[in-house]
């Protein structure tokens, strides 16, 4: 019995010994690089068989036994690593890439890593460095002009502003063209809520920080974004943020000062000052005067027997002098750490941002909030992120003013006379420049309106995510994610009231008897309510099938939940000036309200098959269910397909000059449904428009409603669109020049556009499936590393983006789409006509050529509106330039784009008031359009003897008298050439930054948009800038709106 027992004892010694010694390491691969994830990196135990892969998280599990001693990890574009397997049942790699950069990872579709060399479309990442180099206070100000196809413009000159971004150019004829944004796998709003013409509160994209960002990865094609089905028609941009790493606490701190000024203002003729008709007139907001002579003039009213004077004489930077310097503030700090199986970040960022406008009046403050974790327990794990921001915006009144209302700072100053001092108007409180006073009835004090008028817009968002993970095996894992997006916000919008006193120079007391008319006041409270909820379950799998063949992919479903709701309440005529309360009127508050709810459920799956690490096929399909579609029509399957072929791993290339060489092609459908409570009828409150005003119910207690002028339709489809995408890879020299070429064709078919119909039907339009328009483009990206040794590091980045857009179809009877308009300018989509053209009143000509003119001696207009031309660029290039010399780093963009036109309501303005140099035609002396010929009764031409006189000069500028030459003064050249960003870093030595117990330091002096250079014909404004929103109606050009900004300044990182 005892030598039984000391058997069994024996045993179980050798069978536990025996379960010591095999065991599970696990563990994760990322990048040097880029700190991201590395997806089918081999791991295998040195010496033995078999092994196993990373997952598209780049985790791997592996089993070893006692005897094994090194862990082998490789793959294709990284140098292989091998590590010894200690007592440690963890163990983390990082791989650094080898000279032909094969294996580079980057984020696709629904937040999935994958390595370059397997993508079959074109993708674009930038890294954090990238994005933050000039310390923008939006993601956006780091990208413009650095990715080819991608077109990013500021359309606002005030802090926090909006940002406009189109991939691949617009497609849609009424309905969106801004890209997908995915912050961490979680779709983020980025609507203008809130905006209309006249105030810009920005898009909520602007809301990510982009000191959080680790990465951007754009993906433009219809083949990368089938994934996300109808929501991925206009591309995707996929933000990934920072995390905890393992290890000891870590600090990174940064701070950054810029100061912020006008980058470009109208340029003004400097011969002739106030007046009218060729005399001066004190009382006048016009530059049709005489010539300047430097004489003191008295000007004004007078007031207390008193007047003011000054020299008749042009006043050079009269409007940059009245503007003034703004200051803008970018603090954060993040820290992060954690061990093998916990990690944690925390970061707290925040702005101020001051226009160049007097006062806090546009202004820009936000606070940034985020709390990110992750662990992991056996097969599970799981992160979450919880982000909050917090914003106010001040914003100025821009556009036309609010006739009787109130009045426009940018319409004002463009009423002021070259003679003038603009900046001596801002004690607008003074005797001589107050509401009696102010030199002018036809228009007002500009500072007025900023002091008494203004609006504010506060926003408090949460948004962020939960990730859950479990492995089931070495190949095959499930992930669940819920995300959420939340957004309360209030906005305040008024107006003073005020009216020049009786008897004042403003009411009749001037010199030519003109009264201004009283501004009642108004105050609108608005509050805007939005939520998205978006939830995916996804199988991941990632397996060698043999020594040949490796299939990853994955197998998911998405539930979206998004809404909206919009209430706004309005009072005119103020009861009590400066009490900007709803109550503060005799009249009854206006309301209106709007509310959106929308469900989108999505089934997909993708698969890629690679062959020998250098053919790769992928298919993707998505079928979408979409509750603002008819029932009949709401399910939609959307297909796509990609090959890569990675010749240089196929063939032998090694006595050649190239080092990489791959060819890709893909084929994707996408398209978008359409906006909710489009398939019934509505009803809506009544109003009616009589001569004198709008007729709005309720009426004496009685409400009123009637179905909506739009009549809706349960018979129309989702939009489709279908792309073709071919291009090609090649790198030179060790990778010292690199090309990168795309050409796309892509068809968005069967749009969803409200069709006029007419009004005997009761109704204005209807909604029908028609109309299509074709995008064909090219897309070229060359880099170039001249110097690489360990002091110096020279890289050139070129990208050159052609894109030709053509509507092919419209709606049987209708021959043009109207997108935007402007007096008789008009904003079209024509049948043949590139998406996007500019229609309006010419001249008309003689058989031979000759203008013909009216009696009058004015060119007769066109009886048809003529194209100006196309607002698209014939061409967009970029250059970027990176060269470091040890510690030191200098870097600039340039940005060039050329060709397409634009309607200028500034330019309208300053050659109504005789400001615009074009005016001076001439030198306004009597004249005769050139070769002009009169029309007589009898059908035959005649010389034209009729001369424009001085008197009558000022008329053949404006529309309303000269409608045939009118807009080809204020539709200009879209062309320009900017500096975009210049940075100068240095990085401080570890020997100064070891005295505070830093690991590194670095200081940097920057500047964004720091020289613009316009077309000949257009001295007036920056052609990026538009208060039309951001989307293909700003393409139309802007109404008397804010010119854009110039930032340069200087910061500080740390990390501890």
């Amino acid at each position: 019995m005892k030598k039984l027992l000391q058997s069994l004892f024996i045993l179980m010694l050798f069978a536990v010994n025996a379960m010591a010694q095999d065991r599970t390491i696990t563990g994760t691969v990322t990048s040097a690089d880029d700190k991201l994830p590395i997806p089918g990196v081999s791991v295998k135990i040195q010496g033995a068989a078999g092994g196993t892969s990373t997952d598209s998280n780049g985790k791997f599990s592996i089993k070893v036994s006692s005897s094994a001693k090194v862990l082998e990890f490789s793959s294709i574009g990284f140098a292989s690593q091998n590590r010894p397997i200690g007592s440690s049942n963890v163990i983390n790699v990082v791989l650094t890439t080898d000279s032909k950069a094969l294996g580079e990872v980057v984020v696709t579709a629904l937040g999935v890593n994958k390595a370059t060399k397997t993508l079959g479309y074109s993708q674009s990442t930038l890294k954090s460095a990238e994005v933050n180099a000039s310390a923008p206070a939006s993601l956006f100000g780091g990208l413009q002009g650095k990715v080819a196809g991608v077109n990013i413009s500021n359309t606002s000159g005030a802090p926090g502003g909006s940002t406009k971004v189109i991939l691949r150019g617009y497609s849609s004829i009424t309905g969106s063209n801004q890209p997908l944004y995915v912050v961490d796998g979680v779709p983020l709003d980025n609507s203008t809520a809130g905006s209309d013409n006249n105030y810009d509160f920005g898009n909520n994209a602007n809301d990510i920080d982009p000191n959080n960002i680790e990465s951007i990865s754009i993906l433009k094609g219809s083949a990368a974004t089938a994934l996300y089905g109808s929501r991925g028609s206009n591309g995707v941009l996929i933000v990934t943020t920072k995390k905890g790493a393992a290890g000891k606490l870590k600090v990174d701190l940064s701070t950054a000062t810029t100061l912020t000024n006008v980058a470009s203002v109208y340029k003004l003729q400097d011969q002739f000052g106030q007046g009218w008709d060729g005399t001066y007139i004190p009382s006048e907001n016009g530059n049709w005067g005489p010539k300047y002579d430097g004489q003191l003039r008295s000007w004004g009213a007078i007031v207390d027997n008193s007047q003011l004077l000054k020299p008749f004489s042009f006043i050079k930077n009269n409007v940059r002098d009245a503007l003034t310097t703004g200051i803008e503030l970018n603090n954060n700090i993040a820290l992060s750490g954690g061990n093998d199986n916990s990690t944690a970040y925390f970061s707290y960022g925040n702005i101020y941002s001051n226009g160049y406008l007097p006062s806090d009046n546009d202004s820009y403050k936000r606070n940034n909030f985020t709390l990110k974790g992750s662990t992991k327990y056996g097969k599970f794990s799981a992160d979450a992120s919880l982000n909050y921001v917090g914003k106010t915006t001040k914003f100025i009144n821009q556009g036309g003013a609010n006739s009787g209302i109130g009045s426009s700072f940018y319409e004002d100053i463009l009423q002021i006379p070259g003679d003038i001092p603009i900046k001596d108007l801002q004690d607008y409180k003074n005797k001589f420049f107050n509401v009696d006073n102010y030199f002018t009835p036809y228009a007002e004090n500009p500072y007025y309106s900023i002091y008494e008028n203004g609006s504010r817009y506060k926003s408090d968002r949460v948004y962020g995510n939960i990730n859950l993970n479990y492995k089931a095996t070495g190949w095959l894992s499930f992930q669940f994610q819920q995300g959420a997006d939340i957004d309360n916000a209030i906005s305040k919008i008024w107006h003073n009231k005020n009216a020049p006193s009786v008897g004042s120079y403003n009411a009749g007391g001037n010199i030519e008897g003109s009264s201004r008319a009283a501004d009642v006041g108004d105050v609108i409270d608005g509050s805007v309510k939005t939520f998205e909820y978006d939830s995916k379950l996804n199988a991941l799998f990632n397996k060698e099938l043999n020594s040949h063949f490796d299939l990853d992919g994955l197998i998911g479903v998405n539930y979206n939940d998004r809404g909206s709701r919009i209430l706004t309440t309005g009072i005119e005529d103020l009861a009590i000036p400066g009490f900007y309360q709803i109550n503060n009127s005799a009249n009854k508050p206006t309301s209106t309200s709007a509310e959106s709810h929308r469900r989108l459920f999505g089934a997909y799956a993708s698969a890629t098959l690679g062959y020998n690490k250098y053919l790769y096929l992928t298919l993707t399909g998505r079928n979408d269910w979409s509750s603002t579609l008819p029932q009949n029509n709401n399910n939609y399957f959307y297909p796509a397909s990609s090959l890569a072929f990675i010749a240089s791993q196929a063939m032998d290339l090694s006595k050649t000059p190239i080092s990489f060489l791959k060819f890709r092609a893909s084929y994707g459908e996408t398209g978008s449904d359409t906006d909710p409570y489009r398939v019934f009828n509505t009803a809506t409150s009544t109003s009616s428009p009589l001569g004198f005003g709008t007729l709005t119910f309720p009426i004496f207690g009685v409400a009123g409603y009637s179905i909506s002028n739009q009549l809706n339709s349960n018979n129309f489809k989702p939009e489709r669109v279908k792309e073709v995408e071919l291009g090609a890879e090649i790198r030179f020299l060790q990778d010292r020049i690199g090309i990168d070429a795309t050409y796309y064709n892509k068809l968005r078919k069967d749009q969803i556009i409200p069709l006029p119909i007419d009004p005997s039907t009761g109704y204005s339009s209807y909604i029908v499936n028609f109309g299509s328009v074709r995008n064909k483009g090219i897309e070229l990206a060359v880099n170039i590393k001249p110097i690489k040794t360990t002091d110096i590091d020279w890289n050139l980045n070129y990208t050159f983006t052609k894109e030709n857009s053509k509507v092919t179809e419209l709606p049987i009877g209708l021959d043009k789409v109207v997108l935007n308009s402007a007096y008789d300018a008009q904003f079209v989509a024509r049948v043949g006509q590139p998406l996007g053209i500019i229609e309006a009143p010419t001249r008309t000509y003689s058989p031979s050529g000759q203008v013909i003119v009216d009696a009058n001696g004015y060119p007769v207009y066109s009886s048809e509106n003529v194209s100006f031309g196309s607002t698209v660029p014939d061409f967009v290039m970029g250059l970027s330039n990176q060269f470091r010399y040890k510690d030191f780093s200098l870097s600039f963009t340039l940005d060039w784009h050329k060709g397409g036109v634009f309607y200028s309501g500034t330019a309208d303005l300053l050659n109504f008031v005789g400001a615009d140099a074009k005016t001076t035609y001439n030198d306004r002396r009597p004249f005769i359009v050139p070769n002009s010929v009169q029309k007589l009764a009898n059908g035959t031409y005649v010389e034209n003897t009729t001369p424009i006189t001085e008197a009558n000069t000022d008329d053949f500028y404006y529309h309303t008298s000269n409608k045939a030459d009118a807009y080809t003064n204020r539709i200009l050249d879209r062309s320009f050439l900017k500096l975009r960003e210049a940075t100068l870093s240095y990085n401080l030595p570890k020997s100064i930054v070891g005295k505070i117990g830093a690991q590194r330091a670095s200081v940097s002096v920057f500047g964004r948009n720091l020289v613009t250079w316009l077309a000949k014909n257009n001295n007036t404004i920056d052609p990026e800038v538009s208060n039309f929103g951001n989307d293909l109606g700003s393409e139309f050009g802007e109404f008397r709106t804010a010119p854009p900004v110039r930032f340069f300044g200087a910061s500080l990182k740390v990390s501890f």
